[in-house]
């Protein structure tokens, strides 16, 4: 099993952000990192991926949206793909995943909060029903 990493490091105004990007055999992951308004030094980095990869917020992709390493591959045309990639655009498919999950996340907030507030109605109208059978109970 192949495990491909990368690290995307741009500015988006007015702090540095780090997205990372994971292949591990059928599973595409994603995690965003925000560093700062100053860009990271290799040693900020390296102290992230040492001590904080376990605490990264992951959200998981479709396995058709990995892309395949070729193990055959010449250096030079690795550059390339490399130099290619930062030419293009970071809205790929990591933010669009990321987009997703937050999507998700507020839809999972609004039922909770749907929730709680029909749960806290029903305790009032409970409450209320209560207070006026205790009125009409006589002595």
């Amino acid at each position: 099993m192949i495990i491909q990493g990368k690290l995307t490091v741009y500015f988006e105004s007015p702090f540095y952000r780090g997205l990372f990007e994971q292949n591990c055999g059928d599973t595409y992951r994603v995690a965003k990192v925000t560093f700062g308004t100053q860009a990271p030094t290799a040693n900020e980095l390296l102290q992230l991926v040492q001590q904080r990869w376990g605490k990264l917020h992951w959200a998981a992709g479709e396995a058709d949206a990995l892309l395949k390493v070729q193990n055959g591959m010449s250096p030079k045309r690795r550059i390339r793909q490399a130099r290619k990639e930062v030419q293009r655009s970071r809205k790929g498919k990591a933010t669009t995943l990321l987009k997703l999950e937050h999507k998700q996340n507020l839809k999972l907030k609004k039922q909770r909060r749907k929730q709680l507030k029909d749960q806290h109605a029903s305790e009032v109208r409970l409450k209320k029903q209560t207070k006026r059978l205790a009125k009409h109970r006589g002595h």
